[in-house]
């Protein structure tokens, strides 16, 4: 019999109506469950909680905002994708503030969800998705037919720079860029 949070609470009460002790259950529970019994602390928690009067199996429900659902996590993603697509060098404090969710949400939909991480200044994918894959080398089969290996264009004949970079943009100091 696999025993689970509530196969245990309903042991610790039915044991707690006969007044035994939390040790007596907790020993028990060890001896029967192995590893996988409650802690003391927590028999000791669930028997006072049944002495008191509780007989139900299950948690109350907590006071704190409740975890959104699957459509709002959907929605929360898309639109904080669209603001960085729009401005790649924003901050998780800005995109918290437009969006209107706490700074660790945001920071878990862009590392988790979208899976981006933020390079020198600019938020960039982690890791290429499977359309970004097809992309590449749609490109790279595109630019290879353009230079036939004995045609008028070799790929020699492509000049190349010293990879000089002029950004187009004003980055934002380094002390608003952080995360």
């Amino acid at each position: 019999m696999e025993f689970t949070k509530e196969n245990m609470r309903f042991y610790i009460l039915m044991r707690s109506k006969l007044s035994e002790y939390a040790k007596l259950i907790h020993e028990t529970l060890q001896t029967v469950c192995g590893d996988c019994a409650c802690s003391y602390q927590t028999v000791c928690r669930w028997v006072n909680e049944f002495n008191e009067g509780k007989e139900s199996l299950f948690d109350f429900p907590r006071p704190g905002k409740p975890k959104p659902c699957m459509n709002e996590q959907i929605h929360s993603c898309s639109s904080i994708k669209k603001d960085i697509d729009e401005h790649p060098h924003t901050s998780v404090r800005e995109l918290s503030d437009t969006n209107g969710l706490s700074y660790r949400t945001v920071h878990t939909i862009i590392t988790e969800h979208l899976r981006m991480k933020k390079v020198c200044a600019r938020w960039i994918p982690h890791l290429l998705m499977v359309e970004q894959k097809r992309a590449r080398v749609r490109c790279a089969t595109e630019f290879l037919n353009r230079f036939e290996p004995h045609g008028p264009k070799k790929l020699s004949d492509i000049v190349t720079g010293d990879e000089t970079w002029f950004p187009f943009f004003l980055i934002p100091p380094k002390r608003l860029n952080r995360i």
